[in-house]
């Protein structure tokens, strides 16, 4: 039953969004447009919508109640090692929604630097960054929230199931001898969930920190729009979710792309689009193809995480040539809408979630004001490369 009910409401879903892009389509073109819906349906990137609903709800305090979903015996939204995921939601203007998806690492054949429990990974308590909801300089103070804890390992794109003995073992956990690579699977039932909870959105931010970057910077957009339609004012905030490949580190590519299968959701006109090339070209063919969607990405060009996750750790000017020349790229192609922050000379890792949302500054100009202007499509909204510091 269950799984009718979900068919029927995916359907629906799916129905309601290309007759909106049909009746809109001779007169304006707003958000995604009507092929981009049918592409990524038929590559599977809405293929969990409407299937999961949560098996229990529990008010933990501070504004903020937990959704946990069934394991479904090993086939609902799980954390890598099989456990249970949780998404997490707190009410605000019920018409102005940041979707927040947490770091935490990543791991793939031989490589496990990544976190694996969901309950690791509960909402910060400390009022630090876009938590600070009693900070007049935060942008997204009087937001609703739902927040997703990370425990993939496949930085929310994976849908793939690996054996894999010696991940248990690294982890102190023997008997988990399979990696449950289910990001798209977790990222989309925590989007269903924030629709069944704020069915009135209307300005939505997608927001991710470190491998959340990653995830909201890849399907995340898509699933919004799958599943809010094209109405809604919708953004993107990436926080040092470096997006960018080092090609030169190919055995993890080819591990990544083994393990976590994400390329079989890339749409068939993405040409550019290859699971071992360079991810910016998912947001490329997004650009494209959404009108209305705008996009920020945040960083600093001596990130030491990020330098270690890319295997440039030694090599500080290649990580800053990549991230500039890369996401450059897109500024260029659309500079109104794609736009940086990059620090230099700062080793950093991530801003949105801690105290650095409020002092670190790029030109002069601070984060979290250059995040306001961002959300508000205001002019003051620019793109802004600091000048490499050369020691």
């Amino acid at each position: 039953m269950r799984l009718r009910f979900a068919t029927m409401k995916k359907i629906g879903l799916l129905g309601l969004v290309l007759s909106t892009s049909v009746l809109m389509g001779s007169r304006c073109h707003f958000g995604l447009d009507l092929w981009a819906f049918i592409e990524l349906h038929a590559s599977g990137g809405d293929k969990y919508v409407g299937e999961f609903t949560p098996i229990s709800t529990e008010y933990v305090g501070d504004g903020l109640t937990k959704h946990t979903f069934d394991t479904d015996g090993g086939e609902g939204p799980i954390c890598i090692a099989g456990t249970a995921f949780s998404a997490f939601t707190r009410e605000g203007d019920p018409r102005k929604l940041l979707i927040v998806e947490q770091g935490g690492g990543a791991c793939w054949q031989d490589f496990y630097n990544c976190n694996v429990l969901s309950e690791a990974q509960e909402p910060p308590t400390a009022r630090v960054g876009v938590w600070d909801f009693d900070s007049p300089d935060n942008p997204f103070a009087d937001y609703s929230i739902v927040y997703m804890p990370y425990c993939d390992g496949s930085v929310f794109s994976g849908d793939n199931d690996v054996f894999d003995p010696a991940f248990g073992a690294a982890i102190g956990v023997p008997e988990a001898v399979v990696r449950f690579h289910r990001g798209l699977r977790n990222q989309t039932a925590a989007m269903d969930l924030a629709k069944d909870t704020f069915p009135r959105a209307r300005r939505i931010t997608v927001a991710g920190s470190s491998a959340g970057g990653v995830g909201v910077a890849g399907f995340a957009p898509f699933l919004v729009r799958f599943i809010f339609g094209n109405f809604v004012d919708l953004s993107v905030f990436n926080d040092a979710g470096p997006v960018t490949v080092n090609l030169d580190a190919t055995e993890d590519i080819v591990k990544r792309d083994a393990d976590w299968q994400f390329g079989q959701f890339y749409p068939a006109s993405c040409t550019e689009c290859d699971a071992l090339g360079q991810a910016t070209a998912m947001i490329d063919w997004r650009l494209k193809r959404d009108s209305t969607i705008r996009e920020a990405f945040y960083e600093t060009d001596g990130d030491l995480t990020n330098r270690f996750f890319l295997d440039l750790l030694d090599d500080p000017a290649g990580f800053r040539d990549l991230i500039v020349t890369e996401h450059g790229l897109l500024n260029s192609a659309y500079p109104t809408r794609y736009k940086r922050f990059i620090v230099a000379g700062d080793t950093s890792h991530t801003a949105l979630q801690n105290p650095l949302f409020y002092s670190q500054d790029a030109n002069g100009v601070l984060l979290n004001e250059w995040t306001d202007a961002f959300i508000h499509r205001d002019s003051s909204w620019i793109d802004i490369v600091e000048d490499a510091i050369i020691p």
